[in-house]
C-alpha cells in the first residue's frame, strides 16, 4: 500500500463514530465494516457488503427455528480446554483474587438453555466463528435492510408514577422520569433542589439557582479526544457519575509468511505489493469503550475526579439502585475472536477495569456475534468492581427491576414471532442467571414488560402474517408460566402500557384507541375487566391522581387513520371495569413530541399539577418548536404557558424541571427560569457551557 493510501486509510479509520445507546441495524453495519482481520485473511471490503452483512445478521434471527412449548429448558453446553488472553491493546489479567473468591461462593447458573455458562474461551470462539461463517455465507441473500421491531426505550415512567411525583412534591423539586420505581437512570439534565446540572459536548455545567437567580457555579470538563463523546450522568448527593463514550484507533503491523497472493485479495493490495514483498501486513483497529468518571461535587466550584471505571463496548444503558451502579455495554468486536489463535495474539475478550471477563462468567447462546457486558460497582467503594459478566447475543433489549434484570429479544419463523426472555438476579451487585422463558409475539412498548412482587408480566402483539392479536403472560419468580390472556383486540397492536399494582392498562390501535384494563391479582387467572374506545391513540401513559390516567399521543381520523395533531387525554380508571374519558385536548398544529418515545422528555407531576413537553410543528411554512406546559384543572386540560425554542436545539435534549415555585427549561446551551406564581413570567436566563 502506498504511503498516501496508508495515510488516507488512517484518517478514515480515525473518524468519529456515533456511539449507540442501544444497537440498531445500521450501527451493526458500521461495526462489521470496521472489524479488523489479518490482511491476508480478509475478503475484499466494500460498504455494500458490510451493510448486507448487517442485514443478514438480523435476517438470520428471522430465519432461526425455535420450538415453542411455553418454557425454554436448560441443557449442558459442550466444553473445550483452551483459554485466551485479554485484549493486547491494554494489559490485563484474567481476573483478580477478590473476584475469584466471590465466584467460588456464588456459582454461576444457566439461564435455562437460552444462555449457558461457558466452560472455556474456546466455546466462545466456536460460536463466534460460526456467526462469522454464517454472515459470509448468507450476506448476499440480503437485498435490503431488515428491521427488527425491538423494544426501544419508548414511553412511560414508573410502576406508579405518582409515587415519584409525590416525593418530588415533598422535596419541591422535580426528578428524572423513570421506568421503574426505585431504579435511578442517567439523563442529560438533572437537579438536586439547588443546582441544575446540564451535559453538553464538552462536559457538565453546574448552575446555582439560589435566590431564584441563575449563576454558573462550576464545570466538569473531562479530557476528550476528537472521537469521544459525553453520554449522560447521575447525581447522588455529593457525587456526580459521568458516562463517556471513548474510542481508541490503532494501526498494527505484523510479520507475515511470504506466499503467492490469493485471488480474493483486495485489488489495491495486489497492485501495490510492497507489503507482500516486505513480508509485513498492516491493519486498523478501532476499539470502543465506555468510561464512568465519579466526581466529588461537594464544592461545585471545584469538582474533583475521585475514581474512574472503564468497560469495553458501546454504551447500551445503565441503572443505579441505592449505592450499586450497573453498566451495560455492547461489545461488537467479538467478531475478531473467530479463531483462538487470533484472539491470543490480539486479545478479544472484553475488559472491565482492565481485567478480562473470566470464561466462567460468559453466558453463551446457541448462536450469537456480539456481547452484552454487564458490571456492577458500589459508588461508595468504587475502587473495586463487584461483578462482571458477558452475555453473547445477536441483539437484546433490557428491562431492569428492583432486584432482577431481564434480557429479551424476538426471533421469527414463517412470519410468526417468539420473544425469548432471560432473567438474571441482582443480589448486592452479584449478577446470576435464574431461568429463561419464551412467549409468542413481540414486545412493542418498553413498559409492556414489568416485574412486581417477584411476578413478571409481559404484553405481546402476535401476528400470523394476516391478522394480529394481543396477549398477556404472567410468570413466577422462577420464570415459570402461571397464567395468560390471549386473543385481545384482534387486528390491532399494543402502543402503550402501564402497570399499577395488580392492574394493567394498555392501549391498542388500528383506527380507534381502545384502553383495556386487566386484573392481575390472581397470577394464575388474569381477567380482562373492561375497555374504552376513542379516536386516536396514546403512545405514553402516566398515572395521575384520584383514579385518573394521563395519555399522550395522536388524534386520528377514525376512517382513514390519518394523524390530526398531538393529543392529551385523561381517563377515569376509578372503576377499571368501566374506564371513561374525562377530557381530551388536541394540538392540531403540532405533529411530534420527543415525549412520545423518550419518557425522560416529559415532566408529568400530579403533585405540582404540571404536564410539560416539547412539541414540534412542520406543516406550515415556518418550522416551530416550543415547550408547552399544561395543568389538569376542574376536570379539564388547561394550557398554562408555551415558550418558543430555537430551531438548532435537539428536541430530545430539552428538559422542563422545577425547584420550589420556579420553572426551568434547560438544554445544553441555555437555562431559562420562569415564575410559576407570576404567570410563568421569565425571571432569568443564563448561557451555559460544559
Amino acid at each position: 500500500m502506498k504511503d498516501q493510501q496508508l495515510l488516507d486509510a488512517i484518517r478514515q479509520s480515525a473518524e468519529p463514530l456515533t456511539p449507540p445507546e442501544s444497537l440498531a441495524p445500521e450501527q451493526i453495519a458500521a461495526t462489521l465494516s470496521s472489524r479488523t482481520v489479518h490482511a491476508k485473511r480478509t475478503r475484499r471490503f466494500s460498504p455494500a457488503r458490510a451493510a448486507s452483512a448487517a442485514a443478514v445478521l438480523l435476517f438470520c434471527c428471522i430465519l432461526s427455528v425455535v420450538t415453542w412449548n411455553g418454557q425454554i429448558t436448560s441443557k449442558p453446553a459442550p466444553s473445550a480446554p483452551k483459554e485466551a488472553s485479554a485484549r493486547a491493546k491494554r494489559v490485563a489479567t484474567a481476573g483478580d483474587s477478590t473476584q475469584s473468591e466471590r465466584k467460588e461462593k456464588t456459582p454461576r447458573q444457566n439461564a435455562g438453555s437460552l444462555y449457558t455458562v461457558a466452560k472455556s474461551y474456546d466455546q466462545l470462539y466456536e460460536i463466534l466463528k460460526a456467526a462469522d461463517e454464517r454472515i459470509a455465507r448468507e450476506e448476499d441473500l440480503a437485498t435490503g435492510a431488515i428491521m427488527l421491531d425491538g423494544g426501544m426505550e419508548t414511553s412511560a415512567t414508573k410502576e406508579f408514577a405518582s409515587d415519584a411525583s409525590d416525593a418530588s412534591a415533598a422535596k419541591k423539586y422535580s426528578s428524572t422520569n423513570l421506568q421503574t420505581q426505585g431504579v435511578d437512570e442517567s439523563d442529560l439534565i438533572k437537579t438536586d433542589g439547588r443546582y441544575i446540572y446540564t451535559a453538553s459536548e464538552q462536559g457538565v455545567a453546574i448552575t446555582d439557582t439560589a435566590g431564584g437567580g441563575l449563576q454558573q457555579a462550576g464545570t466538569i470538563r473531562p479530557t476528550l479526544n476528537a472521537s469521544d463523546s459525553i453520554l449522560e450522568f447521575y447525581v447522588d448527593h455529593t457525587a456526580l457519575l459521568l458516562l463517556i463514550q471513548r474510542h481508541q484507533t490503532s494501526l498494527t503491523t505484523e510479520a507475515t509468511v511470504e506466499e503467492p497472493p490469493s485471488p480474493d485479495m483486495d485489488d489495491a493490495y495486489l497492485q501495490s505489493s510492497e507489503a507482500h514483498k516486505m513480508g509485513r501486513a498492516s491493519s486498523f483497529q478501532q476499539d470502543a469503550f465506555t468510561e464512568l468518571c465519579i466526581y466529588d461535587i461537594s464544592d461545585p466550584a471545584a469538582p474533583v475526579l475521585s475514581q474512574t471505571m472503564t468497560q469495553d463496548g458501546y454504551y447500551h444503558t445503565s441503572r443505579k439502585i441505592g449505592d450499586i451502579f450497573y453498566l451495560f455495554t455492547t461489545d461488537t468486536e467479538l467478531m475478531q475472536s473467530v479463531s483462538t489463535e487470533y484472539a491470543k495474539r490480539n486479545g478479544c475478550i472484553p475488559l472491565v477495569n482492565e481485567t478480562a471477563i473470566p470464561y466462567d462468567r460468559i453466558y453463551l447462546p446457541e448462536r450469537g456475534s456480539m456481547g452484552l457486558v454487564l458490571s456492577s460497582l458500589n459508588i461508595k467503594e468504587p475502587k473495586q468492581v463487584i461483578d462482571s459478566v458477558m452475555i453473547v447475543h445477536d441483539y437484546v433489549d433490557v428491562y431492569v427491576g428492583t432486584d432482577s434484570i431481564y434480557l429479551y429479544h424476538a426471533t421469527f419463523q414463517n412470519d410468526e414471532a417468539l420473544t425469548q426472555i432471560a432473567k438474571f438476579q441482582m443480589e448486592n451487585g452479584i449478577i446470576n442467571a435464574v431461568n429463561a422463558a419464551a412467549v409468542p409475539g413481540t414486545i412493542l412498548d418498553t413498559f409492556a414488560i414489568h416485574e412486581s412482587r417477584n411476578t413478571l408480566r409481559v404484553l405481546t402483539t402476535c401476528t400470523d402474517g394476516q391478522e394480529s392479536d394481543n396477549r398477556l403472560y404472567l410468570f413466577d419468580e422462577g420464570l415459570q408460566l402461571t397464567g395468560s390472556l390471549t386473543g385481545i383486540a384482534r387486528g390491532e397492536q399494543i402502543y402503550a402500557a402501564r402497570y399499577l399494582e395488580d392492574t394493567v392498562y394498555f392501549i391498542t390501535y388500528r383506527n380507534t384507541d381502545p384502553l383495556f384494563a386487566a386484573d392481575l391479582s390472581d397470577p394464575t387467572h388474569p381477567i380482562l375487566l373492561g375497555a374504552l374506545e376513542i379516536t386516536g391513540f396514546s403512545e405514553y401513559l402516566h398515572f395521575w391522581e384520584n383514579g385518573t390516567l394521563l395519555g399522550l399521543g395522536y388524534e386520528t381520523d377514525p376512517d382513514t387513520g390519518e394523524t390530526q395533531g398531538l393529543k392529551l387525554v385523561m381517563f377515569d380508571i376509578s372503576n377499571p371495569t368501566e374506564p371513561k374519558t374525562l377530557d381530551s385536548l388536541v394540538m392540531k398544529d403540532f405533529q411530534y413530541s420527543p415525549a412520545l418515545y423518550n419518557y425522560k422528555c416529559i415532566l408529568a407531576d400530579p403533585g405540582q399539577n404540571l404536564i410539560g413537553f416539547a412539541a414540534e410543528s412542520y406543516l406550515s411554512d415556518e418550522y416551530l418548536l416550543e415547550y408547552d406546559v399544561f395543568a389538569w384543572e376542574n376536570g379539564r386540560f388547561t394550557q398554562k404557558w408555551s415558550e418558543p425554542m430555537p430551531e438548532r436545539i435537539a428536541q430530545d435534549a430539552i428538559r422542563g424541571l422545577y425547584i420550589e415555585d420556579t420553572f426551568y427549561i434547560a438544554d445544553a446551551a441555555k437555562i431559562r427560569a420562569f415564575s410559576m406564581s407570576d404567570g410563568f413570567e421569565k425571571i432569568a436566563e443564563l448561557e451555559i457551557g460544559g
